[in-house]
């Protein structure tokens, strides 16, 4: 259905650079050790967060973004939703866009959290008659009626989050931006959150999210991207993205491997429906299959020399 839709984001050649400030490039640095300070200038480097990353979102699309901490996501969503200029590059896009991307943003400390909603609403075009119409679903659905005009500053993290989720979601978004600001809320939450989106999706909206929760990124997404070192290196079906993240991850650090291999190991021993998922996945991998089959004979191989060498 997605693939019949119009497109409602169109992201080409997209790359974001940073200049990195060396030591000596500090003010106080610079008049202590001038000398030093023009050495260092000449020495620093360019960051390219993001890289030339260019794709197509339709309207109605759930589109999720994972990769490693440090790998451009965040950057991304921020060059997404306009926060932040490409130093390369175009971002398009058609329709309303609603941002869930950092704790707190664009909330001011201060002002209580009824006047924070209103003021959010107003910076995107809002009137305050519709935003005091729609303060009450806001409330109702963040929890937050005993604290509403209380100053943001007594508010917990996890009332930020509920908050600014809620905020977002009930503008009617034709495109809902969110970041991994989800994971600080609790899990009933976050439930009632993916339920919220799932009910925008079927009235139309389309959501792109970043996340490192590679269970919702399965269950809700249509299609996922992989980010590493700044490239999309990959957009496919949730379940490749996903597979393709873990072997990344896994190839990287003995211990990751070591914890995917023991959580597997778990799954298919405590759970049937795990069991034959992973003897259907073998089945498609016979490469696999053949690996597992020599690596076995190899442990035994070695075994049965370490017993004969004993005796």
């Amino acid at each position: 259905m997605q693939s019949e839709a119009p497109v409602v984001m169109s992201v080409r050649g997209v790359s974001k650079r940073f200049h990195m400030v060396g030591p000596g490039q500090e003010l106080k640095s610079t008049l202590v050790h001038p000398v030093r300070a023009w050495r260092e200038s000449h020495r620093a480097r360019d960051l390219w967060a993001v890289r030339n990353v260019s794709f197509d979102v339709r309207r109605g699309e759930f589109f999720s973004i994972i990769g490693a901490n440090g790998s451009g996501k965040s950057s991304l969503l921020r060059l997404l939703a306009g926060l932040s200029k490409p130093t390369e590059g175009t971002v398009e896009t058609t329709g309303r866009v609603s941002t869930l991307l950092e704790l707190g943003s664009g909330f001011h400390p201060q002002v209580s959290g009824r006047e924070n909603a209103i003021l959010n609403g107003l910076l995107i075009g809002m009137t305050r008659a519709e935003m005091e119409g729609l303060l009450p679903r806001i409330v109702e659905f963040a929890g937050l009626q005993e604290f509403i005009d209380q100053p943001m500053r007594t508010y917990s993290s996890g009332m930020y989050v509920r908050l600014g989720f809620a905020i977002a979601a009930f503008m009617e978004p034709e495109i809902l931006l969110v970041d991994e600001v989800l994971a600080v809320g609790d899990a009933r939450f976050q439930e009632k959150c993916y339920n919220h989106i799932a009910e925008l999706q079927r009235r139309g909206a389309t959501i792109i999210m970043v996340s490192h929760d590679l269970g919702a990124v399965e269950r809700f997404s249509d299609r996922a991207a992989l980010m590493e070192r700044g490239r999309m290196v990959l957009i496919d079906t949730p379940a490749q993205a996903v597979t393709q993240h873990l072997e990344r991850l896994a190839s990287t650090s003995p211990e990751i491997r070591r914890a995917l291999e023991e959580g597997i190991e778990e799954a298919i021993a405590t759970s049937p429906e795990a069991l034959e998922r992973f003897n259907v996945a073998l089945a498609k991998n016979p490469d696999f299959l053949r690996e597992r089959a020599k690596k076995q004979a190899e442990e035994a191989a070695g075994g049965t020399g370490g017993e004969q060498q004993d005796e």
